[in-house]
């Protein structure tokens, strides 16, 4: 992790746990250029599956968990930038990426940030030895779509795909193909979120359509960008992070 304050705050989460309770551990990793509502929508869906609340389908062998975390990671400076650029738009550093998910994650006591996708399990199992920890990589549909990420599922590398319109079939029909039974548990489909993306929150600020940001994006990820952003045509860059050493080398990442 970035620090490891993040781990001491899940102490209220995890401290009052009895010995052996199931803990699930969901990890995201992406360029968030900006983080959207639906990125936290998708956490929020994945909580909910694994803790089984009532109403939420779910795979008949998924075990019962006590708790869930959630870790948000993102990808390097390299590749976002050549991502945007190949449409034309300008990129935000890791570092301002990094500070918009603390924006947004502020107030929700069982997530956090890491730097290196599933970096933090090792240290959870270590300070909750008492607790089992159980990691799930979450993605959408169209990712898993792109790299077939249905064939990486095992018992030791477990998934959780929120569906999406025009994938959610595809995931489905790679799934029988590959042989995975979805009661199993391994591989994991979510519900189909809504069309929120980081695409349309940078199109929405380069346009000034304030209204539709607001819909988008977290309120104070929402007042940051619109005060900061190189999409917002009024933006300035005063309060902007820092560079550090880290983040100069999270920049390298692929």
């Amino acid at each position: 992790m970035g620090d490891n304050a993040g781990l001491a705050n899940f102490g209220a989460v995890l401290d009052p746990l009895p010995e052996g309770s199931l803990v699930a551990v969901v990890t995201m990793r992406g360029s968030l250029c900006p983080i959207t509502l639906g990125h936290m929508q998708g956490f929020e869906e994945a909580r909910r599956l694994l803790l089984a609340e009532a109403g939420v389908p779910r795979p008949a062998r998924l075990e019962k968990f006590a708790a869930t975390l959630g870790f948000i990671s993102l990808n390097g400076d390299r590749h976002v930038n050549w991502k945007l650029q190949d449409i034309g738009e300008p990129s935000l550093s890791w570092a301002t990426r990094w500070h918009l998910v603390e924006l947004a994650i502020a107030d929700i006591s069982w997530m956090s940030l890491e730097t290196f996708e599933g970096e933090s399990m090792e240290e959870l199992k270590r300070r909750w030895s008492k607790l089992t920890f159980i990691h799930f990589y979450m993605n959408g549909a169209d990712d898993v779509v792109a790299h077939s990420k249905y064939t990486w599922a095992s018992r030791d590398a477990r998934y959780i795909t929120m569906g999406r319109q025009g994938f959610t079939e595809q995931v489905i029909e790679g799934m029988a193909n590959h042989g995975l039974d979805a009661d199993d548990g391994l591989f994991i489909l979510g519900p189909e979120l809504p069309e929120i993306s980081s695409t349309q929150a940078r199109r929405a600020l380069a346009e000034g359509d304030t209204e539709t940001v607001r819909l988008l994006l977290h309120p104070r990820v929402t007042q940051w960008c619109l005060r900061h952003s190189p999409y917002a045509p009024s933006a300035d860059e005063e309060g902007l992070p820092a560079s550090t050493a880290d983040d100069s080398n999270m920049a390298e990442q692929a």
